[in-house]
């Protein structure tokens, strides 16, 4: 069993239908709206609080997906929500969670809830070799080599 008892499935299943509420949010609603923004950053750290108990053994079955980061932006939108840009919202959409939702329903323990269409933007290369953290003071990605000991640092 899993951290604060619940099991990997369950909080699986959290990750896919939170994901599936940014989706189907995305597809009816316009992107400027508040209540769409803010709906979307609570699912977001629905997903981030989900991912942060899921067991070791969970997540090490699906390395392709950065655990770590996730849980990262759960803590910027708890505690660091004022200092968010929307961008970089827009970009884990358009980016990130149609990858997410692929990777865990592929898991081979549960099964996407229900089709979501897939986003047709295609993602934004990410220069290879680098460390990529979202820096959320300094509005962008850290450009430090992959796995330096220390602060990011941006250009």
């Amino acid at each position: 069993m899993s951290r604060q008892g619940r099991r990997d499935a369950e909080r699986s299943a959290d990750i896919l239908d939170a994901i599936a509420k940014i989706e189907r949010w995305r597809a009816d609603r316009n992107q400027a709206d508040d209540m769409f923004r803010s709906a979307v950053m609570r699912e977001l750290g629905v997903i981030g609080d989900a991912v942060n108990t899921l067991s070791d053994e969970f997540t090490s079955t699906r390395p392709e997906i950065p655990w770590r980061s996730i849980v990262d932006l759960h803590n910027v939108l708890t505690h660091h929500y004022w200092d968010t840009a929307w961008a970089l919202i827009e970009q884990i959409l358009d980016d990130d969670l149609g990858q997410l939702r692929r990777s865990i329903a592929r898991s081979g323990r549960l099964s996407a809830s229900a089709p979501v269409a897939e986003n047709a933007a295609s993602p934004r290369p990410r220069p290879e070799g680098l460390c990529h953290r979202w820096m959320p003071r300094a509005r962008t990605y850290c450009v430090l080599p992959s796995g330096h000991a220390g602060g990011c640092r941006s250009k």
